[in-house]
């Protein structure tokens, strides 16, 4: 009789306590982000050039805008060739900074598909402008001071999530029949970038 009062002692005990218990909803949530956030600094500026196109679009004179900061702009200018460029005030490439990512990220980067330079107001006899072989230089992060390489993406963010890099690519006169010469005014091109994991 003594161990059954013992033990209803311990259920009423147990019991008591549990009608102290409460219960609380709570949310659970996660946020998904895997684009990056890409915010340009400059725009890539080919700077001040006298130019003249090839009238058979043949021969195409180029300009390189190279994306390593202290590299100077190069022109294949020839004397007797029919395509010139001729560099009157230098340029300097376009810079960029990925941040917002996960933090020692390697990062790609696509080149962009649009390649012309037009003036406002072209005509149809009118000569214009080409963009493409696009480079990179990294300039933060773990591999700053490099070249970004599309075989073995290199571009990796720093342990705070973010990474720069400049832009370069190669101008080139017209590779199309024209009877007009280029006029002096702004050429200029909208171009899309893409970086992603």
């Amino acid at each position: 009789m003594k161990l059954s009062l013992t033990l209803l002692a311990a259920v009423v005990t147990a019991n008591s306590f549990a009608t102290y218990a409460t219960t609380e909803s709570f949310d659970a949530k996660v946020k998904v982000q895997n684009t990056v956030v890409l915010t340009k600094g400059n725009d890539l500026d080919f700077g001040t050039i006298r130019a003249v196109a090839d009238p058979d679009g043949v021969n195409q004179a180029t300009l390189v805008i190279n994306p390593e900061p202290t590299a100077s702009p190069v022109s294949s200018r020839t004397d007797n060739a029919p395509a010139i460029i001729s560099i009157i005030e230098q340029g300097s490439p376009a810079s960029f900074t990925v941040s917002e990512v996960v933090p020692n990220a390697r990062l790609s980067i696509t080149n962009p598909t649009a390649t012309t330079l037009s003036s406002n107001g072209q005509g149809l006899n009118e000569p214009n402008f080409t963009v493409g072989t696009w480079t990179y230089f990294i300039t933060s992060g773990p591999n700053a001071n490099a070249y970004y390489s599309s075989v073995t993406p290199n571009l990796t963010a720093d342990g705070d999530g973010s990474v720069s890099f400049n832009i370069g690519a190669t101008l080139s006169t017209a590779s199309t029949t024209s009877s007009e010469a280029y006029r002096d005014t702004e050429y200029t091109g909208t171009f899309q970038l893409e970086v992603a994991y």
